[in-house]
C-alpha cells in the first residue's frame, strides 16, 4: 500500500513540474516577444503595481524578497535591469541605510498594464 500511495504522489509531483515548466516557458517567451519583459521582471512589476497602489508608493525591497521566488542575488539582478530600462527606481531609507526601496515608474506601470493581459491569457490556457 505504502508503495502505491508513493507512486501516485510522486507522479503528481511530476505533473506539477511539467505544468510549471510548460507554463512558465510559454509565459517567459510570450511577455519576451510581445513585450520585452522576462517573467521574473513581469512579477517584480506585478508585485511593485500592487504595493505601490498603497498610499506610499514605494516597497521595500526585503519585501519584495519575501514574495519572489528568487534569490537575493537573482532579485537584485532582475531590478538593475528593470532600473536600467526605467521601469523602477531605486532610493535608500532615510532612517536605515541598509533597506532599500523600490517605486514603479510611470513607464513602468504602462508595461505592467500592456503585459498584465497577456500573462492572464496564457494562465487561462493553462489552467481554465
Amino acid at each position: 500500500m505504502e508503495a502505491v500511495v508513493s507512486e501516485d504522489v510522486c507522479t503528481k509531483w511530476s505533473e506539477t513540474l511539467r505544468v510549471y515548466h510548460t507554463t512558465s516557458c510559454e509565459l517567459e517567451s510570450e511577455l519576451q516577444e510581445r513585450h520585452e519583459l522576462g517573467l521574473s521582471e513581469f512579477e517584480v512589476l506585478k508585485i511593485l503595481s500592487r504595493s505601490c497602489s498603497k498610499g506610499g508608493g514605494k516597497a521595500k525591497m526585503k519585501e519584495l524578497e519575501a514574495e519572489m521566488y528568487l534569490s537575493q542575488s537573482a532579485l537584485s539582478r532582475t531590478v538593475t535591469r528593470l532600473e536600467k530600462d526605467g521601469l523602477v527606481t531605486r532610493a535608500t531609507c532615510d532612517f536605515d541605510r541598509r533597506a532599500m526601496f523600490l517605486m514603479l515608474t510611470p513607464a513602468g506601470q504602462e508595461r505592467y498594464e500592456a503585459a498584465q493581459p497577456t500573462y492572464m491569457g496564457v494562465l487561462r490556457a493553462h489552467f481554465a
